[in-house]
C-alpha cells in the first residue's frame, strides 16, 4: 500500500476571480442572453399555440350533449328503420 501526504488544505476555497477570464466571462454572458431571449420566444410561442388549442377545443365541444343514463330512442327507431327496410329490400331482391 502506497503512503502518500496529507492534504494541508482539505478544502480549497472557491475563488471566482480564478474561474473564468473577463474574455470568457463576456462570451458566457453573450450567450446568455441570447439564450435567455429564444427561452422568451418559446413561452410567448407556447402561449399562442395553448390558446389557439383552448379555442380550438371550445368550438369543437359539441352545443347539445348526450346524456349517458338516457338512451336515445328517436336514433335508435330511426337506425332500425334504416336497418329493417334494407333488409326488406335483400329478401325481395334475392327472389
Amino acid at each position: 500500500m502506497s503512503i502518500v501526504p496529507k492534504h494541508k488544505d482539505p478544502h480549497a476555497r472557491y475563488d471566482p476571480n480564478k474561474e473564468l477570464t473577463t474574455d470568457q466571462l463576456h462570451r458566457f454572458g453573450k450567450v446568455a442572453n441570447e439564450a435567455q431571449k429564444r427561452r422568451e420566444l418559446r413561452e410567448q410561442r407556447g402561449s399562442l399555440a395553448s390558446a389557439a388549442k383552448v379555442v380550438k377545443d371550445k368550438a369543437m365541444k359539441p352545443v347539445v350533449t348526450s346524456k349517458k343514463d338516457k338512451p336515445n330512442s328517436a336514433r335508435y327507431a330511426a337506425w332500425m328503420l334504416v336497418v329493417m327496410s334494407i333488409s326488406l329490400w335483400l329478401m325481395f331482391m334475392s327472389r
